[in-house]
């Protein structure tokens, strides 16, 4: 009989997402304030463009300790501490008193960093644990959806607040809810049960029975060993390198040599975002729906819309226009919506195929091994892009979305695994049932 969630555990589910909002609105912010960041501090692009990779790439190596933890306490309270972890120091960022040089800038954003890749394997451990394996890819792009109307907002907000109120004010905004928020996960909050969704467990666990085992440091092992993981990390590193550039310079590409305005290169990048996030949950839905005729067919379908989607996004970067209005510009919109529709079509999905053939007491760490492969190109995506500065905003833009060729085609390699790994997964379940019931 299929477990049926709570609406304790519907509000838990929504406490969760908007937390997720508000954290991560901050991890773009810096993307539409680089010119007034250079001249407040006076340092050149280059070296913010390190500070943004410093933001990303400690967070997510220190997801590792949140993911191994993840698999051994209470999520709950773990979840609690890291968005604490990470909207203290967004909201000092937005306080000159506590900004008044780069260092103690620097030093702040990457402590919000540390919140922000701690919050990503506590959040799939539980979504994993909420849902059953048909639907982890739907209930993955929703998480997702958060995720990204955050990194939506977080811009909106800098991009659009900045000339009136000052760059600062972004910082606050994006913190200042989360503090309500993460009180009331505290005191109204429930996780589930640990492996309650999977099928040969599922019984047992509505009839009181624990699912009591936990990982151990040998484990990593047997994470190393799947090779639906090995393909699946690896393919993470090409595919965030274009998000890295393209997600922290786009806009300062535009203005520089399109002539666009500041509102509208901010309008452009929020296209390519809104496109990405209703391509997220639409193909979500037909993964899940693929998965159930053969779990092969969902890698197909990420390697596939990863490789399509190229051409848009190509267009979108060496479109031959200056400061286009009316028409021009609704059409330059439409094609950097079109162009992040098709390149997120993994997004979800393959969150889904992590959780489907790792073990319920594996799912933290898998996913905080998956935030580092998942974000070393996110992360030195900045400081590269900083270092190709002086080759042209152009090329360095290419160079970004030549990067989706090499992860659309590791998704083909994931095809050849997953099915045996699921399978493998499964008896492995069904033997912990037996052993919970002696």
């Amino acid at each position: 009989m299929a477990s049926k969630m709570s609406m304790r555990d519907k509000i838990t589910l929504l406490l969760l997402i908007f937390m997720s909002v508000f954290l991560f609105a901050d991890q773009r912010i810096m993307s539409a304030i680089l010119p007034e960041l250079s001249k407040e501090y006076g340092i050149n692009e280059q070296t913010l463009g390190f500070i943004g990779s410093a933001f990303t790439l400690v967070g997510a190596f220190v997801s590792i300790f949140f993911g191994y933890f993840t698999d051994k306490v209470s999520r709950k309270m773990l979840l609690v501490a890291t968005v604490l972890v990470g909207e203290i120091p967004c909201l000092l960022t937005g306080m000159e008193f506590f900004t008044p040089n780069i260092e103690s800038f620097t030093i702040l954003r990457i402590l919000t960093g540390i919140g922000i890749g701690g919050i990503y394997p506590i959040s799939f451990s539980l979504i994993s644990d909420y849902f059953h394996e048909e639907h982890r890819a739907s209930a993955s792009a929703w998480l997702g959806v958060s995720w990204a109307l955050g990194m939506m907002l977080g811009p909106a907000l800098a991009g659009y607040l900045t000339n009136t109120h000052g760059w600062r004010i972004a910082f606050i905004l994006a913190a200042a809810p989360n503090f309500p928020l993460a009180l009331m996960f505290a005191l109204y909050a429930r996780e589930p049960e640990r492996g309650r969704t999977e099928a040969a467990l599922e019984e047992l666990i509505q009839q009181g029975v624990a699912y009591k085992q936990r990982i151990s440091p040998g484990d990593f092992k047997i994470i190393f060993s799947n090779k639906t993981n090995i393909w699946t990390f690896l393919q993470g590193i090409p595919g965030t390198v274009p998000w890295g550039i393209l997600g922290y310079w786009m806009i300062l590409f535009l203005e520089r040599t399109r002539g666009f305005s500041k509102e509208d290169a901010t309008t452009t990048f929020l296209m390519l975002g809104v496109g990405a996030t209703v391509g997220a949950i639409l193909f979500a839905v037909i993964g899940e729906k693929l998965y159930r005729k053969n779990p092969r067919y969902m890698p197909i379908l990420c390697g596939t819309g990863v490789l399509i989607g190229i051409v848009p996004a190509a267009y979108v970067v060496n479109a031959d226009v200056t400061n286009p209005q009316g028409t021009a510009l609704l059409m330059f919109y439409a094609l950097a919506f079109i162009a992040g529709f098709l390149v997120a079509v993994p997004s979800a999905n393959v969150k889904a195929i992590l959780m489907n053939v790792n073990r319920p007491e594996h799912r933290g760490s898998v996913f905080a091994v998956f935030n580092i492969t998942d974000n070393l190109g996110q992360g030195f995506g900045p400081a590269i892009g900083g270092m190709l500065i002086s080759t042209g905003y152009l090329f360095m833009m290419n160079f970004s979305i030549a990067w989706w060729i090499p992860c659309g085609l590791i998704f083909f390699m994931v095809t050849r695994y997953i099915t045996a790994d699921r399978n493998a997964l499964s008896v492995l379940m069904k033997e912990r049932a037996r052993e919970m019931k002696e």
